[in-house]
C-alpha cells in the first residue's frame, strides 16, 4: 500500500494534528484491579498515578473497558515484546506513520537555527515504581552512561554534529535543552524511532544508580549494562519501567508475564487510566520452533493478538481458519524494499574482495545474473514485487510526481535477468575461470568465492537464498551459503569477518527511518556497506572503517550530511532524491531481490481498537507499537 493510500483509510488513522483533550467534566479513573490496592493506601487515587499532564489518547474505535489478558508468542530475545509493549520515545510516530505526536515529551521547540532544542516533560510523570521521572534521569544517562568512558557507550544517533557531541542543560525540573555545533533539525524524529533510540535513553537514575561503579561499589558495568540494553531489560523485574505494562514472570526460553503499569501516564478521551488490557501471557520459542509455532496456536484460535511472525505460505490456512480460531485476519503491508537484502561488506577484512565490492561492474553482473521474477514466484508465491534495493516506496520523498518517477528508475535499475551481459562484465574486469574448474577467480588469479552469512529461521530468505546461488554459480562465481545464528553473525560483523549478508525483510523510510540503509552513518548491523563503517561516520572518524576516498559510498556519507541539516522539508526533499542518484549513476551499492509483501496481522474477534493497516518490516516506525495497544481492550 502506498503512503497515499495510507492516508486515506480511515478516520481512525487520520493525521493527528491536534492533541487530544479530555471530555468536559471527565475525571481521571484507573482499572478496577487497582481498587483494593487504593483503599488499603497502597497505591494513590488514579488522578495522582498519571500526573497533572497525562497523555491523552483518542481510541481507535471506542472507548474501552478494563481486563483481560493477550495470549501472544514472541522469540527467545523478545523481539516481539519490544515492538509490542515497548515502543515509549520521546515523540511517537502517528498511527498512520504520518509524522509525529508528543509522547514522553510534552513538547519541544527549536531556534530558529535549529542548533537548540528545548524538551519539556511531563509534569507529575512517574515511573512503575511511583517515583517521579524527569529531566535528572536524562541527565544521569548522558553525563554518567554516554560520557563516562568507564561505560562504554557509543554516541547515540543523531547527538554529534559536525564531530563534535550536544551539550546537555538542565533548565528547570520538567525542561532540558539540547545544544548542537550545527542544524539538527531531524534530532527529534530521529531519537524517536522504535523501541530504541530514545526509548532506550530513557532509564530511571534512582535505580540504575546502585550498578554502576561510579554510585556504588560495582566491580564492573555488566549488570548497568543488562538494565541499559534493550534485549535484556525486560528480563530484569525490579527494574521501574514507562512502559504500559510491567515484567512480573520471566523464564528464559518459556514464559514471560505482565501486568498493567499502575503510574502509566496515559489516559483516554473519558479520563480512565490505560491501559485497558491487564497484561501479557507470552509463550517464548526457539528460533528453531518459533513460527511453526506462532502458526499452529493461532490456528487453534491460543492466540489474541500477532503480528510481523507468519511466513508467506500461511495466508492461506490463516484465512481459512479464521472461524474456527475465532479471530480475523487484517492484512498490513510489511513496508519492505527487499526480503531478502543482499548486504555487501566493504569493511571485510580482504581487500581483494572489497575491491571487488567496489567495481562498479562487478556489482551490476551480480545483480544481473538474478532471475527475481522466478524469486517472486517460487519464494514469495508471486505476492511480492521483482525490484531493486530502492528504500520503501512510503517514504515521503518519494509521494510528489518527481519523488514518483525517480523512485521507478531506481526500484528497477538493474533488474533485467542477462546472465549473459553478466558474464561479459565480469570478463571486462579480469573476473575469469583461469584454471578451467569452471568457477571464476580473482583478477590476480587467485580462487574467488562469494559467502553469504543469512539466518537459519527464515523460510522465505533461505529458499530465496538457494535460487541466488544457482544464479551465481551459473555465470561462475562460486557462491556458499552460510547459515548461522543472529549472535554470531553480530560477532562476525562487527569483526569485520562477515563477506556479504543476507538480511530478511529489510525496510527503510529515507530520513526518518533507518537512514543508513542508503548511507553508511550508523554502527549498526543494518548499515549499507558495513557496520565498521557507520561507526567511522558516527564516530567523527576515530572508530572503524573509513569508505575509500571518492568512492559512492564516501558520496552518500557527505550527501547523507549535507541533507539532514536542511531545515525546509521540501529542499531536504530535493537533497534526498539528489543523494539516491548516486545509487542509480555509481549503483547497485547494495542488492534488493524481492519486496512489497503484505504481512498478515491476527486479532482475536474479542480484542477490539487494533487498527486495519500498518507497516510492518521497519522496526524504526515502531508497528504494533506505533498503533497503540494501550488502548486495546476486550468485549465482554
Amino acid at each position: 500500500m502506498k503512503r497515499r493510500d495510507l492516508l486515506k483509510t480511515s478516520a481512525a488513522l487520520a493525521i493527528l494534528a491536534a492533541v487530544p483533550t479530555l471530555a468536559r467534566g471527565a475525571d481521571t479513573t484507573g482499572a478496577p484491579s487497582l481498587d483494593a490496592d487504593v483503599t488499603a493506601g497502597n497505591l494513590p487515587a488514579a488522578a495522582e498515578r498519571v500526573g497533572e499532564e497525562p497523555l491523552v489518547l483518542e481510541p481507535v474505535e471506542s472507548v474501552g473497558q478494563y481486563g483481560g489478558t493477550i495470549r501472544d508468542i514472541s522469540n527467545e530475545d523478545l523481539g516481539m515484546e519490544r515492538m509490542v509493549q515497548a515502543v515509549e520515545p520521546f515523540a511517537k510516530f502517528n498511527r498512520d506513520a504520518n509524522g509525529f505526536r508528543p509522547n514522553v515529551l510534552k513538547a519541544w521547540n527549536w531556534n530558529d537555527a535549529y542548533t537548540e532544542v528545548t524538551m519539556r516533560f511531563r509534569k507529575g510523570m512517574k515511573w512503575s515504581d511511583g517515583q517521579p521521572f524527569g529531566p535528572d534521569d536524562f541527565m544521569f544517562f548522558w553525563n554518567d552512561m554516554v560520557l563516562e568512558e568507564d561505560v562504554g557507550l557509543s554516541f547515540p544517533s543523531g547527538t554529534v554534529v559536525n564531530n563534535k557531541p550536544m551539550t546537555v542543560e538542565k533548565l528547570d525540573d520538567l525542561t532540558i535543552k539540547l545544544t548542537f555545533d550545527g542544524p539538527n533539525p531531524l534530532f527529534i524524529d530521529f531519537a524517536s524511532r522504535g523501541h530504541y533510540q530514545s526509548a532506550q535513553w530513557l532509564v530511571p537514575a534512582h535505580y540504575m544508580k546502585q550498578f554502576h561503579p561510579k554510585y556504588s561499589d560495582a566491580a564492573d558495568t555488566q549488570d548497568l549494562m543488562a538494565r541499559y540494553n534493550t534485549a535484556s531489560r525486560t528480563q530484569q523485574l525490579d527494574m521501574p519501567t514507562l512502559n504500559a505494562w510491567l515484567a512480573t514472570s520471566y523464564t528464559a526460553g518459556q514464559r514471560l508475564v505482565t501486568k498493567r503499569n499502575p503510574y502509566y501516564w496515559k489516559v483516554d478521551t473519558k479520563g480512565q487510566q490505560l491501559p485497558y488490557v491487564d497484561g501479557f501471557d507470552t509463550t517464548l520459542a526457539t528460533a528453531d520452533s518459533f513460527k511453526q509455532a506462532v502458526l499452529l496456536n493461532t490456528v487453534a484460535g491460543k492466540i489474541d493478538f500477532q503480528a510481523r511472525d507468519f511466513n508467506l505460505g500461511d495466508i492461506s490456512l490463516l484465512l481459512q481458519n479464521q472461524e474456527k480460531g475465532e479471530y480475523k485476519v487484517k492484512m498490513w503491508q510489511r513496508g519492505d524494499y527487499a526480503w531478502p537484502w543482499i548486504i555487501l561488506m566493504y569493511d571485510f577484512n580482504d581487500e581483494g574482495i572489497v575491491d571487488l565490492f567496489y567495481k562498479q561492474e562487478f556489482r551490476k553482473a551480480l545483480s544481473f545474473a538474478m532471475d527475481r521474477n522466478k524469486y517472486n514466484q517460487i519464494g514469495a508465491y508471486g505476492l511480492a514485487k521483482p525490484r531493486q534495493f530502492a528504500l520503501s516506496p512510503e517514504s515521503p520523498e518519494f509521494q510528489s510526481p518527481e519523488g514518483q518517477t525517480f523512485y521507478e528508475k531506481w526500484s528497477t535499475s538493474y533488474i533485467d535477468h542477462d546472465a549473459e551481459g553478466a558474464k561479459k562484465l565480469l570478463d571486462a574486469i579480469g573476473v575469469v575461470d583461469k584454471d578451467g574448474d569452471g568457477f571464476r577467480e580473482r583478477p590476480d588469479g587467485t580462487r574467488l568465492q562469494l559467502i553469504i552469512d543469512m539466518p537459519t529461521d527464515d523460510p522465505e530468505t533461505n529458499s530465496i537464498m538457494d535460487l541466488m546461488k544457482e544464479d551465481w554459480d551459473g555465470i561462475g562465481i562460486e557462491t556458499i551459503l552460510n547459515p548461522i545464528a543472529g549472535s554470531e553473525m553480530t560477532v562476525r560483523a562487527q569483526n569485520r569477518e562477515m563477506m556479504i549478508r543476507s538480511w530478511p525483510s529489510a525496510s527503510g523510510w529515507g530520513l526518518l527511518s533507518a537512514a543508513t540503509v542508503w548511507a553508511p552513518i550508523e554502527g549498526v548491523e543494518w548499515c549499507v556497506g558495513g557496520i565498521n563503517l557507520g561507526r567511522y561516520y558516527q564516530s567523527g572518524g576515530t572508530e572503524g572503517t573509513a569508505p575509500r576516498p571518492g568512492s559512492m559510498l564516501e558520496k552518500l556519507q557527505k550527501a547523507y550530511g549535507d541533507a539532514v541539516a536542511i531545515v525546509d522539508p521540501a529542499e531536504r526533499d530535493k537533497a534526498l532524491l539528489a543523494a539516491y542518484e548516486i545509487h542509480l549513476d555509481e549503483g547497485p551499492v547494495s542488492l534488493g531481490t524481492i519486496g512489497e509483501h503484505p504481512s498478515p496481522v491476527v486479532v482475536s474477534n474479542r480484542l477490539h481498537n487494533v487498527q486495519d493497516t500498518g507497516l510492518l518490516g521497519g522496526w524504526d516506525l515502531g508497528y504494533p507499537g506505533t498503533a497503540d495497544p494501550e488502548q486495546f481492550y476486550f468485549s465482554s
